[in-house]
Order: structure tokens, then C-alpha cells, then sequence
């Protein structure tokens, strides 16, 4: 692995630790928003696998720099800025959206995406990663029949889950675009990229028939 090789992707596991750190916080305060005892198991076992995610991704990084200083990128600063806002105002809906449906989405495809590439350069942890990837695919499983229960009759709950999708989307873009010297490094292109994150959004997310 070069240095840069190994600088890069550094930067990239500081960034899924702090994502992993969000979903996990954000699982947890979720706990109390339901009433049903299998969602509440759901999301305590969640915010666990969240929290070893992160352990990962925080050794993963000291493992190949460590003596790193890098920061979480500002955009998923933002990120967690709207996400802390909705959980504040118990809003469940927007919680779900921007946690299990767009943050895990996220995640998701950081490791389907980038597992080749990894692999390729020789990043390693490969037995790791896949767990993870079924991890993360679970977690927004959840989100999506949750959130399809809850808006399946309300019209305009669907039509502001296209809004929320959208504005969460957005800051997605912000982050890939802000850490595109990472997927240049690893020889994924950034437009790509963002284009699978919204193709694992449930077809439903963008239909109100």
C-alpha cells in the first residue's frame, strides 16, 4: 500500500467511525419513540453493532496511521446537525429516514462499492467489512418496513418523505464530493457513487401513487 494509498484510506475509516457513532447515538435515543417491545430489541441490538462498527473503524484507522489527525468531514458534521434536530423534536419519521434509510444506505455503500477496490489495493479486514455489510443492510431493512407501516395510508406523510430523502440526499452529495480524493484513491468515482446510494432507497421513498 502506498502512503497516500494508506493516508486516504485512514481518512475514509475516521469518516464511517463517526457515522457508526451517529447510528449508534441516534439508535438509542430511537428506543423510547416506540411502543412495540420487537423495535425497541431491534434498536438496542442496533445501537450495539453500531458501537462495535465504530471500535472497528477506529482500530482500522489507528492500524494503518497511528499517528493521524484527520477529522470527520464537515458535511457529516451537518449531517448529524439535522438528524440531532429531528431526534430533539421526537419527529420518528424523519429519525427514520435520515437514520436507517440514508446514513445505513450510506454505509452500505461505502463497503459494497469499495470492498473491491479495498481488496485490489490490499486495504484488508475483508471478513470484517462483509459482516458489517450485512449489518448495515438489515438496519435499513428495518427502516424501510417501519417507515412504509407508518406512512402507508397518509398521503402526506409520503409526500414528505420524498422531501426529507432529498434534503438528506443532498448532504450525501456534500460528503462524497468533499472526500473525492478517497474514492479517486481507491478508483471509484464520486458521480457513481451517489448514484448507488439513491438506487438503495426503496423504490417506494420516490412514488406517492
Amino acid at each position: 500500500m502506498t502512503p497516500e494509498l494508506q493516508r486516504q484510506s485512514t481518512r475514509l475509516f475516521i469518516a464511517l467511525e463517526y457515522g457508526e457513532q451517529l447510528a449508534k447515538d441516534c439508535a438509542l435515543r430511537q428506543v423510547s419513540m416506540f411502543e412495540d417491545s420487537r423495535a425497541k430489541r431491534f434498536l438496542k441490538m442496533q445501537a450495539k453493532q453500531e458501537s462495535f462498527h465504530a471500535n472497528f473503524f477506529s482500530k482500522a484507522a489507528d492500524f494503518l496511521s497511528e499517528k493521524h489527525h484527520y477529522k470527520a468531514p464537515v458535511s457529516l458534521l451537518k449531517f448529524r446537525a439535522k438528524l440531532d434536530s429531528a431526534l430533539t423534536r421526537g419527529d420518528l419519521i424523519e429519525s427514520l429516514i435520515g437514520q436507517q434509510i440514508v446514513l445505513e444506505g450510506f454505509g452500505e455503500q461505502i463497503l459494497m462499492r469499495l470492498n473491491k477496490s479495498m481488496d485490489m489495493h490490499g486495504v484488508g479486514f475483508n471478513r470484517m467489512r462483509e459482516l458489517l455489510l450485512k449489518q448495515e443492510q438489515s438496519h435499513q431493512s428495518f427502516g424501510d418496513k417501519t417507515l412504509l407501516k407508518l406512512v402507508s395510508t397518509d398521503y402526506t406523510s409520503r409526500l414528505r418523505v420524498q422531501v426529507l430523502v432529498d434534503e438528506y440526499m443532498h448532504i450525501i452529495e456534500s460528503i462524497v464530493y468533499e472526500m473525492s480524493d478517497v474514492f479517486v484513491s481507491l478508483d471509484a468515482d464520486a458521480d457513481n457513487y451517489i448514484n448507488g446510494v439513491k438506487n438503495s432507497i426503496p423504490d417506494w421513498f420516490y412514488s406517492v401513487e
